[in-house]
């Protein structure tokens, strides 16, 4: 973009994060705008709203997460996802993980577990008359004493997509022992209260569709118009009969 000289009023908008944003911005072998130059510096903020819903399952407190398909963002929130060995059993059930964190798996009980999480590769199914059981391996990691704690980072290739579907988690020498991972690299995802509830917050207004898991398998969800500083509200119901 041209740069106002002495003399001229013109009006030159630019649509950044922060002043220091600007400052960057302008090259260096530029020089800056003579005086009497009018610059308009807008701040470019997305208008958002919020999701509040209802999940009615066949099993009420079942866990459960929602998500909105297809939005991106530059932000995820800053938690990593702990999954525990307690007494013979994997603590939580279902989990939220989030790009750019870390797994932290742990084991409570005085004996050997591993902590085995997996995509099953969804499109294998479509594609394939034998596919594999246990599909890609994302990490197999040994917990043989109790207290042990090992952290592993949760990259891109482990989000969900259609065609790879989430993470399941095993243990080798207890197969009895299983609990799911959804794992996305946006912030528009939460995990379902034990009262069916759930709120997805900051929202880009539009239209968007949810995306649901419940008992094992993903299953889409109702389409939801957002508008800006609005709350949209939903009740799904997935019982039988309903």
């Amino acid at each position: 973009m041209g740069f106002p000289f002495w003399g001229e009023r013109r009006v030159n908008t630019w649509s950044v994060q922060s002043a220091s944003t600007l400052f960057r911005a302008i090259p260096s072998r530029l020089k800056w705008p003579a005086v009497g130059a009018v610059w308009a510096i807008s701040t470019a903020v997305a208008a958002a709203g919020e999701i509040q819903g209802s999940l009615v399952l066949e099993s009420p407190g079942t866990p459960a997460g929602v998500w909105i398909e297809g939005l991106e963002s530059q932000e995820v929130p800053r938690q990593d996802t702990v999954i525990t060995h307690r007494d013979g059993r994997f603590y939580p059930y279902l989990s939220l993980g989030f790009v750019g964190n870390e797994f932290v798996l742990t084991n409570e009980d005085d004996r050997l577990h591993n902590t085995h999480l997996y995509l099953r590769l969804a499109y294998q199914k479509e594609r394939s008359a034998r596919p594999l059981h246990f599909g890609s391996t994302v990490f197999n990691i040994a917990l043989p004493n109790q207290g042990a704690e090992v952290r592993r980072p949760i990259r891109s290739g482990d989000r969900y997509r259609a065609e790879t579907g989430f993470i399941e988690v095993g243990c080798n020498p207890h197969p009895d022992e299983q609990a799911y991972v959804l794992v996305f690299d946006h912030p528009y995802a939460a995990m379902v209260g034990d009262d069916g509830t759930f709120s997805i917050a900051n929202v880009p207004a539009g239209t968007h569709q949810l995306q649901i898991w419940a008992d094992g398998a993903v299953q889409p969800g109702p389409t939801i118009e957002v508008s800006e500083d609005g709350v949209a509200t939903v009740v799904v119901n997935l019982a039988s009969g309903a």
